[in-house]
């Protein structure tokens, strides 16, 4: 289980890996406030971390999520915040960011 917050537009969101399972992203300004972002993990892998931050500078157009997979995978995708969006079609496809092992 994890959770992570970052703040952007004035918007407030949380991440949460669930000991069941699955990826859910709580965006402030919609309603239902939790999103499932489960079905974008890659090949149905397992999430036992994860982390949430700003594109840094004002005004942030997206949010960028990490993940970190039961098999020692970590991949990362990002998300548009503004004008119109709905999750998770928001996102961009994972893109494996995985270290070489040395």
């Amino acid at each position: 289980m994890g959770l992570d917050s970052a703040q952007a537009n004035n918007k407030y969101f949380t991440l949460l890996v669930p000991v069941s399972g699955g990826l859910f992203v709580r965006d402030s300004s919609k309603t239902p406030t939790w999103q499932d972002l489960t079905p974008l993990i890659p090949g149905g892998e397992t999430v036992v971390a994860a982390t949430i931050v700003d594109q840094g500078e004002p005004p942030s157009n997206d949010i960028h999520i990490s993940i970190l997979t039961e098999d020692g995978d970590v991949y990362q995708t990002s998300c548009v915040i503004t004008g119109t969006y709905t999750w998770p079609t928001n996102c961009r496809p994972f893109v494996n960011n995985t270290p070489p092992v040395g």
